[in-house]
């Protein structure tokens, strides 16, 4: 196992050495070359982003946790929850180690890392789920597309704050938490976790 790892990690180093040096051969022709500058500048910026999509698609296999992609339905094996912090310079986020379903409600059997971004109503919902997992009853999740993220820090059936209300200070914090990065270019998605379904057993032959 340490053989492999060691293997795959010395893979990832290759391909991003074999990333920059081309990268290096590309900007040194074209500083030499005749083309229009901004000939020049896009090449640059379509070869900066292979590297860096290369690089995000490979983090998984060092056991990075993966940002976006959720598959539509799942076994969650357990969730961690990192709450927002202002004073720790924490933006928090909600981990998910999950198991790809099938079409039988069969887990893949292949755990992986998510990382989704924190919002209250999703980190009630995976501690809720966490509570039944540990109560002894397996939890299905799915992932679905939203339109509007609008207002899902709070949690169903919370008032909503008015004019006459007061701030709700841990609202406030939640505001004032830093802006994690990996977050901006991938859609966050509307989770729900129920529990898991018995698998299907396939039809039986006819005699």
């Amino acid at each position: 196992m340490a053989n492999e790892g060691a293997r795959v990690t010395s893979t990832i180093v290759a391909l991003s050495l074999a990333y920059a040096v081309l990268g290096l051969l590309l900007l040194a022709m074209l500083l030499r070359a005749r083309f229009a500058w901004w000939i020049k500048a896009a090449a640059i910026v379509v070869v900066s982003g292979f590297y860096v999509v290369a690089f995000e698609n490979t983090r998984a296999l060092l056991g990075w946790p993966r940002v976006g992609g959720l598959p539509d339905r799942f076994q969650l094996v357990w969730t961690r929850i990192v709450e927002p912090s202002v004073a720790y310079n924490e933006p928090g986020a909600i981990y998910l180690w999950i198991e790809e379903l099938d079409a039988n409600n069969v887990p893949s059997g292949v755990p992986r890392s998510f990382k989704i971004r924190y919002t209250r109503t999703t980190a009630r919902k995976a501690e809720s789920a966490r509570e039944q997992i540990v109560a002894g009853k397996p939890q299905e999740g799915t992932a679905g597309d939203i339109d509007d993220e609008a207002g899902d820090s709070l949690a169903p059936g919370d008032a909503r704050p008015t004019e006459a209300s007061a701030p709700d200070p841990q609202e406030a914090r939640e505001a004032s938490a830093p802006v994690d990065p990996e977050f901006l270019l991938n859609a966050q998605k509307h989770l729900e976790f129920a529990p898991l379904p018995a698998p299907l057993l396939p039809a039986k032959a006819a005699n």
